[in-house]
């Protein structure tokens, strides 16, 4: 699929608007848009750090005030076109929020955002004709897919970026158990920065991978890097990954224990197990649109508990019929 091509489909829940989320779309496409714009020129041969310094640092700055909201419209996916900065993107806005939570002092989460944003240049360099086919890649398409790790590396090590950056851009398809690549390291032998950012590269991929997305696509990314813990992540890095995002990640539809269904809007990091919701549809069955229903502080609710995540397309059909 080219960069440029955009989804011929609308996510499930398209027709349910959420104008709590109408600014954060702005602010998403916008930086996403400034960040195509850096990478056209490192194709044309054109990289100037000090604007790309000036771009991290605005990228740094809405991460920090906007995060659940920038993360919900990642998620929901009704904005995305698919191409090397957008997947860029996300991968550096799940790896913040992952910083913020552990407390990581803004100059290391600063560093951790930019090696996100630049860790995948090498893919601009690569033939369309792999990196947009749909479908099984032959032996040799893969060999040049696989090669771009290495020209990452290469690249950013031309620029003068810092070597931790050098080091994700080479390690990010390093694998726990030694069967990634470029060079098949294992475990330790992977820089531990690198064995994060593999978690969020996967997360975000397994989160964005569908043309029609439902709301279990949070969940579902997250219990498949559970399974994976310990055979290609390492699981310490899934689990402090998991830590501030949760099972149901903020923009997943749930069911409540009441019968009532709701939109996980931010998490708790007193209780990842009680997040803020806002109510769709009540343990009456009254529809609220447009995020007009009550808004409610799990962690002050003790008698209602996530029974389940919720494809929300399944159930707004089962009500129709």
């Amino acid at each position: 699929m080219s960069q440029n091509q955009s989804f011929a489909g609308r996510p499930d829940i398209s027709h349910w608007d959420f104008p709590e989320d109408a600014p954060f779309v702005a602010t998403y496409l916008n930086l996403v848009g400034e960040l195509e714009s850096r990478f056209q020129a490192i194709v044309e041969g054109k990289f100037s750090p000090p604007e790309f310094d000036r771009l991290v640092v605005k990228v740094c700055a809405a991460f920090d005030a906007q995060p659940w909201g920038l993360f919900r419209i990642f998620l929901d996916g009704r904005d995305y076109i698919p191409s090397v900065a957008t997947s860029s993107f996300n991968i550096a806005l799940v790896l913040s929020l992952v910083a913020t939570a552990h407390q990581w002092d803004q100059e290391k989460k600063t560093q951790l955002v930019r090696s996100a944003l630049l860790h995948d240049v090498g893919m601009l360099f690569l033939p369309e004709a792999v990196t947009a086919k749909e479908g099984r890649l032959t032996e040799s398409e893969r060999t040049i897919l696989e090669s771009h790790p290495s020209l990452s590396h290469e690249k950013l090590r031309r620029w003068g970026e810092p070597y931790e950056s050098t080091l994700v851009a080479l390690q990010h398809h390093e694998e726990w158990n030694g069967k990634g690549y470029p060079s098949g390291l294992k475990q330790d032998a992977i820089d531990p920065v690198a064995r994060l950012v593999s978690v969020a590269v996967n997360f975000v991929a397994r989160a964005t991978q569908r043309r029609y997305r439902n709301s279990l696509v949070g969940y579902e990314a997250m219990k498949l890097l559970i399974k994976d813990q310990g055979t290609r992540f390492d699981p310490q890095a899934v689990k402090d990954f998991i830590r501030p995002l949760g099972l149901n990640p903020p923009g997943s539809i749930i069911l409540l224990s009441d019968g009532s269904i709701a939109r996980v809007m931010d998490q708790s990091l007193e209780n990842l197990l009680r997040p803020r919701v806002r109510i769709l549809i009540d343990s009456f069955g009254n529809a609220y649109r447009d995020d007009r229903g009550a808004l409610v502080e799990l962690v002050n609710s003790p008698k209602i508990y996530i029974a389940r995540p919720v494809n929300f397309q399944d159930l707004l059909e089962a009500r129709e019929h």
